[in-house]
């Protein structure tokens, strides 16, 4: 299997040398849209663009709420928003994307206003030459992966330093003096790799679809591993295999998003094994997780 490392690499390799693009244009100018269109074709650096093009604020944050993109293009005067509220708006609805702002040459100040405000560059349109487009927009996006790569590392490290692999003594053989659920019962504990793999990628789909959380198989997990005398570490155990297994099955601009957001996943699996030892093992799920 590759190792979280080995995948880290992957990212990080891509993040320099990003081959696709997805970018949202958001520009009421039919002329100046094409224009960056054709800009955006014209110089061959390994890159393609996905450009989905939008006229008004409304209609760029409708799109952002269910389609998530690399990198936005916002012209700062729009029939819907103008300057700063524009650059506001939008990070609302997609906090994590780069805006570069397109401005006139009058607009300087202004555009300066949007990067404090926090766009990540700006370029005038009079100005504007296909590479110069193209870098600024690589810039952007690199920032933005090179951002992720350091967030994602920092959680794994604190994933296994908390787990029992990271430990000289496991919690769980201190409480119970059998030792960690990885050591002593190997057969259960893949088969609750397996379950929270499953688990965490039905979790993450619900935060990009909108469906409802799988509550029945947290339960199942959190409720299996409290019967095997699992502990904390053994959770955290479980939930670093099933992150480097999911890491290994998708495509690697995923796996940042899936490490991040997968801290919400282990807290509230964290808060149901907390309430399986208050309650005792009268909540039952069915031992072997989810069916």
């Amino acid at each position: 299997m590759t190792s979280i490392k080995s995948q880290l690499s992957q990212i990080e390799a891509k993040s320099r040398h990003q081959a696709l693009v997805s970018l949202l244009l958001v520009e009421d100018n039919p002329a100046d849209a094409d224009i960056v269109g054709e800009m955006l074709s014209l110089v061959g650096d390994g890159t393609d663009y996905v450009v989905r093009h939008v006229a008004t604020l409304a209609a760029a944050s409708a799109l952002l709420e269910s389609e998530p993109v690399d990198v936005i293009l916002l012209d700062l005067r729009l029939p819907d928003a103008q300057g700063v509220e524009a650059v506001r708006a939008i990070q609302s609805v997609s906090p994590e994307a780069p805006i570069v702002v397109l401005t006139g040459i009058a607009d300087e100040d202004a555009a300066l206003q949007c990067i404090d405000a926090g766009a990540q560059d700006y370029l005038a349109k009079d100005e504007l030459q296909p590479l110069r487009l193209r870098r600024t927009i690589g810039y952007a996006v690199a920032r933005l992966r090179e951002t992720q790569l350091r967030e994602m590392q920092t959680v794994l490290s604190h994933y296994r330093a908390l787990s029992s692999s990271g430990a000289h003594t496991s919690v769980t053989a201190t409480v119970t003096g059998v030792g960690a659920l990885r050591d002593r019962d190997p057969g259960f504990f893949g088969d609750m790799i397996e379950d929270y793999t499953t688990l965490l990628a039905r979790y993450i789909e619900r935060l990009t679809r909108d469906s409802e959380k799988p509550k029945d198989i947290m339960g199942r997990i959190s409720t299996a591993i409290g019967d095997a005398g699992g502990g904390p570490r053994d959770l955290l155990d479980i939930h670093v295999a099933a992150l480097e297994r999911s890491v290994h099955r998708i495509p690697s601009e995923r796996a940042s998003a899936t490490v991040i957001e997968g801290r919400l996943l282990a807290l509230e699996m964290m808060g149901l094994l907390v309430d399986y030892y208050r309650t005792g093992s009268s909540r039952r799920f069915g031992a072997r997780g989810p069916k």
